[in-house]
């Protein structure tokens, strides 16, 4: 898993210190990225991707003391983590536009709220919401997950999910409302 991330080390002390940097903390970092992404496969990867990234550009690993280097590995693993599980469950909202129905929210597209809200339109303003709201209503619209379902995956509760549904409808309904 290492010796990639060694090979492009250029010293030999480099490579023994990311090395026992590597025995010492790989075990802390995987447990930092299995929290965030729930797949050991994933983990295992974004920790190699961590070795890489260090090895890339190693004078600023290198430059920071023990205790420096280990909360800097943690902020980056932390971020490989996040991106990682972002890239994994991603909904553009290209992908909404095909499945979103406005039926959901009160008003029919074939109407078109009186042929003046077009579904490119509604679509544009969903996107100007929060993204909190915007990434709830993709997954509740889109892929038709339970409220449960989404809480689990965004790792919030699900008076958090029903909420920003709600604020997310609330926001939809008044942007209608006003377009007349």
């Amino acid at each position: 898993m290492i010796s990639v991330a060694l090979a492009v080390l250029k010293t030999e002390g480099e490579q023994i210190e990311l090395s026992n940097f590597y025995s010492l903390y790989s075990k802390r970092l995987y447990a930092i990225a299995y929290s965030k992404l729930h797949d050991r496969q994933d983990a295992e990867d974004a920790v190699q991707e961590l070795f890489l990234r260090l090895a890339d550009k190693p004078e600023k690993f290198f430059s920071l003391v023990d205790n420096k280097r280990v909360a800097y590995a943690d902020v980056i693993i932390r971020n490989i983590s996040i991106d990682a599980f972002n890239a994994r469950n991603k909904v553009t909202v290209t992908e909404l536009s095909e499945e979103i129905s406005a039926d959901e929210f009160g008003v029919s597209l074939e109407d078109n709220v009186l042929g003046e809200i077009s579904k490119s339109e509604l679509l544009n303003f969903i996107e100007t919401l929060p993204q909190l709201q915007q990434d709830v209503l993709t997954l509740h619209s889109m892929l038709e997950l339970s409220n449960a379902e989404i809480a689990n995956s965004l790792h919030i509760s699900e008076i958090a999910v029903r909420q920003r549904l709600f604020f997310a409808r609330e926001s939809i309904l008044d942007y209608i409302k006003n377009r007349k």
